[in-house]
């Protein structure tokens, strides 16, 4: 089956570029795969189990049974090693993961995936108690529409885990420049930890946990990489760290 371009429409020219990016990231992944030089995707089940153990921090958060949506999802998505019938995954490159028999081989014959972005969900007002978004924010086309759909397809007190790449306010300039001429593709946004605090609270999330890396053991991880562009990374201040939050609608 040949591969279907990615549409024009009202996606932005970075967010474009950004897709294109994370398309050519996963057909190398998909090869390795298949060439036998890469194992499973294992970060899936990890970050699945991390997941559970921090909303199992949170009082009344997310019974085993719920029904789940992950935006964002990639080939396999966290969602595939979760409990619950009801779990859905969607993202838009969807139609190209189905073209590679290497990642879909790796899902849940349990989890519905759909074609579709995180802008537009196709899905009914309060159908979800739970929404994942993990590592994909800063990659979208317009993260406040993104977060405006999350809060209508979010059940009456349900539950938003959103994890993102964060930057110190330093790097985060560093970052700014960088992507606006392009040399980072796959990231159209940047964010700090004070930054998406105020996206999540300005569109009515309370937030209820958090739980972000630390900025010096990620630029020291960096300094110590044996990848030069890890290292100029780590030594300018351009590190970045996982910031994870739990949210209430």
């Amino acid at each position: 089956m040949p591969e279907r371009t990615i549409d024009a429409g009202w996606e932005s020219p970075r967010w474009l570029k950004a897709q294109e990016y994370e398309q050519a990231f996963w057909r190398r992944l998909g090869d390795e795969i298949e060439t036998g030089t890469r194992g499973r995707l294992d970060w899936y089940q990890w970050r699945a189990g991390q997941l559970a153990e921090r909303l199992a921090s949170v009082a009344g958060s997310h019974p085993p049974k719920s029904r789940t949506l992950e935006i964002g999802s990639g080939p396999v998505g966290i969602v595939s090693f979760m409990e619950g019938d009801g779990r859905v995954a969607i993202d838009p490159l969807e139609h190209f993961y189905r073209t590679r028999p290497s990642l879909i081989a790796l899902r849940s014959p349990d989890v519905t995936y759909v074609d579709g972005a995180g802008e537009h969900l196709p899905f009914d007002d309060a159908s979800f108690s739970l929404v994942i978004i993990d590592n994909v924010i800063d990659h979208t086309a317009a993260p406040w529409k993104i977060l405006q759909q999350i809060a209508r397809v979010l059940e009456p007190d349900g539950r938003l885990y959103l994890s993102v790449n964060v930057h110190t306010l330093w790097g985060a300039l560093l970052h700014k420049a960088l992507a606006a001429v392009q040399i980072d593709k796959g990231h159209p946004y940047t964010f700090t930890s004070a930054s998406i605090r105020r996206l999540l609270t300005h569109h009515q999330f309370a937030i209820l946990a958090e739980h972000p890396e630390d900025y010096g053991s990620a630029a020291r991880a960096d300094r110590r990489s044996i990848q030069v562009t890890d290292k100029i990374k780590g030594h300018i201040g351009l590190s970045e760290f996982s910031h994870c939050l739990i949210c209430r609608k």
